[in-house]
């Protein structure tokens, strides 16, 4: 399509980053994002995924499901979601057919945006910084000082400050402002906003959606492995959080019973070596939505049963997961196939543990192990436990 080639930015706190590429990639298992240069996923790759999945956010970009994509990014960043919205207009942009600029040099357009989405594109309020992500990106909008800059600043503290600093950055045209409202509203204003002869607009409609480039349908099977209703997950890596648990004594070397009118002696405080808590949907939610990050989920812990045995979780609907996570330093988590092939790939969660969204399709009987072990002079032991989930 004609048209300039549109550089994304992606601000976060330590710097910009941009887009390299956007590209379909069936033969992936699973969309994913990647650093320049390298083939690992980045560790926040499991996230672009749900973003991606049917059902997901960007489905309501599109008619069909979105194929595996390959996200190639100029560099990685640690943690957040501020990458989301820049991201989600990036797919929209490619599913309306736009250029993609590499370099800053190659950009007839500069879009800069942040922020994170709802489940529905809409661009969630906060503070995202904005006033030192801009000031850190200087240098990279200097190195296209002609290109035409569009931006999206969300709602939040700094957002009218960061409109002035947008102003005052003193480039060759005025700024184009986005609706800060939803992905959808800035798409729209992205396709009429633009210069004469500039204007991004998409190669066919559907009632009112963007098309996907054809061949998107023969990659459905694989993106809907995606979805909730598919079957495989990667393994976890680690986890670590400080907390205690109350452990039972263990059965076979219990003290022999007590004499008539004697009491039981009181259960044995020991540390434990792992932690696992029900990941359930908040009244008036649901699964769907907490799985895409549209609510906070409940998080309740899972009693020991016994010694080494957990108590069993019934899968009501409004059970929605499982989180597991290290009691101490120095231990790594391993779950067993059985979770991971009934959960969405896992995510970590904001106090350090892995969390698993169960798959609408995999919710059956199945019991599964979780271990702790060490890592090299741990001063603290291993712990293996089983759980079962039950209808």
């Amino acid at each position: 399509m004609s048209g300039p080639a549109i550089l994304v930015v992606i601000p976060t706190t330590r710097g910009p980053l941009h887009l390299r590429a956007l590209k379909a990639r069936p033969g992936l298992p699973a969309p994913a994002a990647f650093a320049d240069g390298d083939y690992r996923p980045l560790p926040w790759s499991a996230d672009y995924a749900r973003l991606c999945a049917a059902g997901g956010p960007l489905a309501r970009l599109t008619d069909g499901p979105l194929p595996p994509h390959e996200l190639r990014l100029s560099g990685s960043f640690d943690a957040g979601r501020s990458w989301e919205v820049p991201v989600c207009l990036a797919h929209g942009l490619a599913a309306r057919g736009a250029r993609f600029a590499a370099e800053p040099a190659e950009a007839g357009l500069i879009l800069w945006a942040t922020g994170a989405v709802d489940l529905d594109l809409a661009v969630r309020p906060g503070d995202y910084a904005l006033l030192d992500k801009i000031e850190r990106a200087r240098a990279l909008l200097a190195e296209a000082p002609d290109a035409r800059l569009a931006v999206l600043l969300p709602e939040g503290p700094e957002r009218a400050q960061a409109e002035a600093a947008i102003r005052a950055l003193g480039r060759s045209g005025d700024p184009l402002f986005l609706p800060a409202g939803s992905i959808m509203a800035a798409l729209a204003a992205l396709e009429t906003g633009m210069r004469p002869g500039e204007a991004v607009r998409p190669a066919a409609r559907r009632r009112g959606r963007l098309a996907l480039p054809a061949g998107a349908l023969a990659a459905a099977g694989i993106a809907a492995a995606l979805a909730l209703g598919a079957r495989q997950a990667p393994v976890a890596g680690p986890v670590e959080a400080p907390v205690t648990e109350t452990v039972p004594p263990q059965a076979a070397n219990a003290a022999p019973a007590p004499a008539p009118n004697v009491p039981e002696p009181a259960p044995v405080e020991k540390p434990a070596a792992l932690r696992v808590e029900e990941l359930r949907a908040p009244p008036g939610s649901s699964c769907r939505r907490v799985a895409f990050g549209a609510d906070p989920p409940e998080r309740r812990p899972v009693a020991v049963e016994a010694e080494g045995r957990l108590a069993p979780s019934r899968l009501a609907p409004e059970l929605c997961g499982l989180a597991v996570r290290a009691e101490a330093p120095g231990l790594r988590i391993e779950v067993g196939p059985e979770l991971r092939g009934a959960a969405l790939p896992p995510v970590r969660l904001a106090d350090g543990a892995q969390g698993y969204f169960l798959r609408e399709g995999a919710r059956q009987n199945l019991v599964y192990a979780v271990q702790a072990i060490p890592e090299a002079g741990a001063p603290t032991p291993g712990s293996r436990l089983l759980h079962a989930l039950t209808r």
